[in-house]
């Protein structure tokens, strides 16, 4: 099979409504999984609550962490020990959000 430009399916995913729906609905059934793998293992170290719990718990947490900050502050702000490498999944390791930067729903 010849190899394919990313970026010609991406485009082609911005302009196709069934392309569109296909990609978005992978990209949120893998956004379930983890959750449904999170509540797993809180469950298994004895927690129980909901997922809607658990992300209203977690954006309530965050917020108020950065409650009265400049969120340029918050990025840059440095601490004395060193901070562990962050998830190979995680934004802070550079990632690119499909629905974010590609998904035609929340393009301007």
């Amino acid at each position: 099979m010849k190899r394919s430009n990313p970026l010609d399916f991406l485009s082609q995913a911005q302009k196709s409504a069934k392309l569109s729906a296909r990609v978005l609905a992978a990209v949120e059934r893998g956004n379930l999984v983890t959750a449904e793998e999170v509540l797993q293992i809180a469950k298994e170290f004895g927690y129980s609550f909901s997922r809607q719990q658990f992300e209203t718990a977690v954006k309530k947490a965050i917020a108020q962490q950065f409650k009265g900050k400049d969120l340029s502050e918050a990025q840059v702000s440095t601490s004395a020990r060193k901070r562990p490498k962050p998830p190979l999944s995680s934004c802070a390791r550079g990632c690119l959000s499909y629905t974010v930067s590609w998904h035609p729903v929340n393009r301007p």
